[in-house]
């Protein structure tokens, strides 16, 4: 059962509940590393230390809109917030960091940045959905761009704090006891404005006082997650304004609203906005098809100007030029929306002109006089922030958070590109050791379901790719396909999973698709057809107990989550029950055998029992209880460890390490290469 899609879920209150919420930071701030770092004499293998400890800014994930920083009015500083695992403290250390945008300026710290809180969804109607994410802080710049406001996260609480940049001083503001989870200053900078939901203390409340007398077993129950309902996700958003001097409560001001929600002025569907005076430029779809790309749009003179050249289709980002009269915009485009793109274009003028195209991913950016400024990731370079000339295209490195990975020994990496049985194309990065010579077949492990940005560890980050690939192993690092339903025209989310879902056709798609890549390896002579491991979280384990279910090719697997049966659906709740039977899933057992027979691990009757490890979260580790039975009854060699005040996503630096050895440890047991 896939209960989430990553990106479409966001954080929501912190209150004490009865599932994870934090992972424990250090009181010191984070240390920046030295500026310049002296080259290794002789580069030693990546481990999984290595990529543990990595320091880490935004968001998880490589959305074009995503905000991994906030730069100043001026353009001169942004802000941003570091965090570092520590395995052996079992925590984080973080700190609020300002860096110029001038590279030949060092960043500072400003601050320490709270503890690092795990988010919860708001998926399908409820708000306390464990979600495991580390929630991001919000940074906002005073309109003189002499103060910044941000955000500290804790177990039980929010802090809104203050930094001037004239005398270099911080103070806090103010302590909430939900999440803050919008932030501006208003007009004239005398007031900050935030909103919350407080409401969320009363509806727990309420909660806690209806179990007296029982509670009625309805849509609000997760019994995945709590023995009690979960709270609404519907509580209303409060509108509250503070003093930005000393933080006392004020009224809010009732011509700044719109401060808060900034897409108000957006047209309907838009994915991107920017305007320039009377000039308006935005990106939405133009049909209305569940899952259809956006395209670009300006409106000035009083008129809109369409743009019916390819290349201002799936564009996901724009900008208006200083001076108003060129627009930059962002697009995503090639294979599976395998590669980032950037153009100018003068509406009206000419036509739109290349500026850069690239795999790299380039997200969360931000233009001030010439340069985008934007977060980067490339296959082999961890999270980094780089200027981009919208002139000529060239990138120069503004902030390496992580100047020491340079020293690593890295496996060669090389970008594939396929298309499967139902003519529905891909791709993957298939990482071999450092130094192979295509002398001998290698055991190779499949890692999902997205293959944008840092090669690390997967959807999840549970299987460490340079680490595996130090140990002897291919990974091949595999961008599920484009939905199946989007070969067709669904209008809304309920088709597009009964597109998906009938006849298995999205899951057969995702087979076909590393079927045809394993396929293609073997005959390459690189791949082993005997040791092939497939792993995964979320819809990566759905994809791969369907292929443990219906493909002979695998000799091993490891499961973050686990598993899609007859069995899940009661533990789901009601709610999440309903969902899945609207997107084509049988709603009783009755006749639902042939469904299973191919859907579930533990009834399909020509499934070949393979090693199978299963790493879950103490938050879904009772969705595998069912499968562990089962298999374990048939003769599986199946073993499950559980992961204590964890949720979807696991967070606790402890955890993490181990999961990565033991990850690495298991396979080198079941496929490994004697010699390794």
């Amino acid at each position: 059962m896939k209960l989430f899609r990553l990106a479409g879920y966001v954080g929501c209150a912190l209150l004490v509940l009865p599932f994870p919420v934090s992972a424990k930071s250090q009181d010191t701030a984070c240390q920046l590393p030295r500026t310049a770092v002296e080259p290794a004499a002789r580069k030693q293998s990546v481990t999984p230390d290595d990529l543990l400890r990595l320091r880490d800014f935004g968001g998880v994930g490589v959305a074009i809109a995503s905000q991994p920083f906030k730069l100043a009015p001026d353009g001169k500083l942004l802000a941003l917030q570091i965090r570092q695992a520590d395995p052996v403290a079992n925590s984080y250390c973080t700190a609020v960091v300002l860096v110029p945008t001038d590279a030949r300026r060092k960043p500072f710290v400003i601050d320490s940045g709270g503890e690092i809180v795990a988010t919860y969804s708001t998926a399908y109607g409820a708000a306390e959905v464990p979600q495991g994410l580390p929630k991001s802080p919000l940074f906002r710049w005073s309109p003189d761009g002499q103060s910044l406001a941000y955000t500290k996260s804790f177990p039980d609480h929010s802090e809104l704090w203050r930094f001037d940049l004239q005398d270099r001083s911080i103070r806090r503001l103010m302590t909430t006891p939900v999440d803050i989870e919008a932030l501006a200053w208003s007009s004239d900078g005398s007031a900050l404005l935030y909103s919350s939901r407080p409401g969320r203390i009363e509806a727990l409340e309420k909660i806690k006082n209806e179990g007296r007398t029982g509670y009625l077993y309805d849509e609000r129950f997760r019994p995945l997650y709590s023995d009690r309902p979960l709270i609404a996700a519907d509580v209303p958003l409060v509108e509250r304004a503070i003093d930005s001097a000393h933080g006392k409560a004020i009224p809010f001001p009732s011509d700044e609203g719109q401060r808060l929600a900034s897409t108000t002025e957006w047209p309907e569907k838009a994915v991107a906005y920017a305007s320039y005076h009377d000039k308006v430029a935005w990106s939405a779809p133009l049909v209305n098809a569940h899952g259809s790309k956006p395209t670009l749009n300006v409106r000035m003179n009083g008129r809109v100007i369409g743009c019916d050249n390819a290349v201002c289709t799936n564009v996901h980002g724009v900008w208006w030029s200083g001076n108003g009269r060129t627009l930059v915009f962002e697009r995503r485009a090639g294979v599976a929306d395998s590669r980032t793109e950037f153009y100018t274009w003068k509406p009206g003028e000419t036509s739109p002109r290349a500026l850069l195209s690239t795999a790299d991913a380039i997200f969360g950016c931000e233009l001030t006089g010439n340069n985008l400024f934007c977060a980067e990731e490339t296959a082999t370079k961890p999270r980094s922030v780089i200027a981009i000339s919208i002139g000529d295209g060239t990138r120069h490195r503004i902030f390496d958070p992580n100047p020491e990975f340079s020293r690593r020994l890295l496996g060669i990496i090389q970008r594939l590109e396929w298309s499967n049985a139902f003519g529905i194309s891909t791709f993957g990065d298939l990482v071999l050791p450092p130094g192979y010579r295509h002398d001998h077949r290698l055991p190779l492990v499949i890692v999902q379901y997205e293959s944008r940005g840092f090669l690390r560890g997967g959807t999840g980050d549970e299987y460490p790719i340079q680490a595996l690939a130090a140990r002897g192993f291919a990974v091949l690092s595999f961008n599920r396909p484009p939905w199946f339903a989007l070969s067709g025209a669904p209008r809304t989310g309920t088709e597009f999973d009964q597109y998906n879902n009938k006849g298995f056709a999205d899951r057969r798609s995702n087979l076909s698709s590393i079927e045809t890549i394993i396929h293609r390896l073997v005959d390459a002579g690189i791949v082993d057809p005997e040791r092939v491991a497939i792993t995964g979280l979320s819809d990566g384990a759905v994809t791969a107990t369907f292929a443990l279910a219906n493909s002979p090719l695998f000799s091993a697997a490891i499961l973050s989550t686990c598993c899609e049966g007859p069995f899940g659906f009661e533990i789901a709740g009601v709610a999440l029950d309903d969902h899945y039977i609207k997107g084509g899933y049988p709603s009783t057992r009755r006749g639902d055998r042939e469904f299973w027979e191919l859907d579930s691990l533990s009834d399909a009757p020509r499934a070949k029992a393979v090693p199978l490890l299963i790493q879950a979260s103490s938050a879904e580790y009772r969705m595998a209880l069912g499968t562990y039975r089962e298999l374990r009854h048939q003769g599986w060699p199946i073993e499950m460890y559980v992961y204590p005040d964890e949720g979807h996503i696991k967070i606790w630096p402890a955890h993490r390490l181990t999961i990565y050895q033991r990850n690495i440890e298991w396979l080198t047991r079941k496929i490994g290469l004697p010699e390794w």
